[in-house]
């Protein structure tokens, strides 16, 4: 292993471990991990719970500095990875995403869409997302405003009004008090988004005439009511947190919050850090001290990432397998350990048993290019000609025009197969 390497392979380096943490699939910029994912996934849970909300709701998860949060106008939650990073702990993350699930239970996007159809004053409905979802784009015109949340000030674009932020506002504040459970880190998350705003050039007195509430206003909010009396700080949920938090903020640039973390989640970060920074040996000496004193199985996963940052992809997979172990639901650590296996060798037997057990990764992932090629190679050992045909239309479908692909989704249709055929319909379904 060489001790140095030179510029050009060091940016590769970060640019290649980052790209693992934030595409382990072909999504944008979407951010797929899972142990994010499950921890959101728990907040929700717990803020469904006690709100008794009788509907699914959906997140995505951002990749972009700024600390923000929205709902778009199909009603999925956005959360920025600026906003993980800058939350002190579990509760300040719980408080912003039980407003944005106020937005959905309260109807706010449907009545703020319907305002503007009815007044006719936007249209391009390009604009609903950023108007409704209250988010961030690159328009110079569009400042970001936070409490809780998210906001978007403009002259000329109105986005939910100071009474739905309000609203949201005292939804999320109740929703701690339902699971008796506070935090100072609501206030500071406000006090330093203010702050950030203020660094923008975006003064007090613009916040006070834009059309969302004033952050003091909202801070009072906070301090006035706290009716709960015994606060319930869920120990075993903050350093999950933490050690999210750590994890990405390792994969930021963000020296500010690097430096006031605790540890183990100060090294966790830095040894992220030193690996993008091209120093192989150092991470890991690092990581594996964290691995030795600590039960968190997603640094194993971390580790696995890093691994094959570098090119040990062998090395790379036993840890992604073991992670799997302990989270069998882990898809992303299944497609890496699933892209990378060799079947040259393999008999058809064994190539067969791999194409039947990773159907799952089909259907859910169909769309992800590296379970489709490898698909692709495991139909040409087996001569599925059926599978292979409709694999390579289905990887070529962003090429083809829409009548083309309703001509040969039907054609498809036709097949006996089926396992086939429940992949054409899904894929059709998603299409629509």
């Amino acid at each position: 292993m060489k001790k140095k390497l030179d510029g050009g392979l060091k940016k590769i380096l970060v640019f290649f471990l980052f790209f693992i943490f934030s595409f382990k699939s072909s999504y944008g910029s979407q951010i797929l991990d899972y142990e994010t994912e499950e921890f959101i996934n728990q907040i929700l849970e717990d803020i469904i719970k006690v709100n008794k909300i009788n509907k699914k709701i959906k997140f995505k998860i951002n990749n972009s500095n700024e600390i923000n949060a929205f709902v778009d106008i199909n009603n999925v939650i956005h959360i920025n990875s600026g906003l993980i990073i800058y939350c002190s702990d579990y509760v300040a993350l719980l408080s912003v995403i039980a407003h944005e699930v106020a937005h959905i239970v309260l109807n706010h996007i449907a009545v703020r869409k319907k305002t503007i159809e009815d007044s006719k004053k936007y249209n391009n409905i390009g604009l609903l997302s950023i108007i409704a979802g209250s988010t961030l784009t690159q328009n110079p015109q569009l400042i970001q405003g936070s409490v809780l949340s998210t906001a978007v000030l403009s002259n000329q674009n109105i986005v939910l009004s100071k009474d739905q932020e309000m609203e949201a506002d005292l939804y999320a504040l109740k929703t701690l008090n339902l699971l008796n459970t506070n935090s100072k880190s609501i206030q500071t998350l406000l006090e330093t988004i203010e702050q950030k705003l203020s660094d923008k050039g975006f003064s007090k007195d613009k916040q006070r005439i834009s059309t969302h509430p004033y952050f003091k206003d909202r801070i009072l909010l906070i301090e006035n009511f706290k009716d709960n009396k015994e606060i319930n700080f869920n120990k075993n949920y903050n350093e999950r947190f933490n050690y999210i938090k750590a994890k990405f903020v390792g994969y930021s640039d963000n020296e500010e919050v690097l430096n006031g973390l605790n540890e183990p989640f100060k090294s966790y970060a830095e040894s992220i850090k030193i690996a993008r920074n091209g120093n192989l040996k150092m991470s890991l000496k690092n990581l594996n001290e964290i691995i030795k004193n600590n039960k968190n199985n997603f640094l194993l996963e971390t580790k696995a990432d890093i691994l094959f940052s570098y090119g040990y992809t062998d090395e790379a997979v036993k840890f992604y397998k073991k992670n799997l172990e302990n989270y069998p639901l882990n898809y992303y650590s299944k497609i890496r350990i699933f892209e990378n296996i060799k079947i040259t060798n393999l008999s058809i037997s064994d190539t067969e048993i791999i194409f039947q057990n990773n159907k799952d990764l089909l259907y859910k992932y169909f769309n992800n290019k590296n379970v489709l090629l490898k698909y692709i190679e495991l139909a040409q050992k087996l001569n599925k000609e059926e599978w292979l045909q409709f694999l390579n239309f289905v990887l070529s479908i962003n090429n083809i025009k829409k009548e083309v692909f309703e001509i040969q989704i039907t054609n498809f249709k036709k097949t006996k197969n089926r396992d086939l055929l429940q992949l054409v319909n899904i894929i059709q379904n998603k299409s629509l």
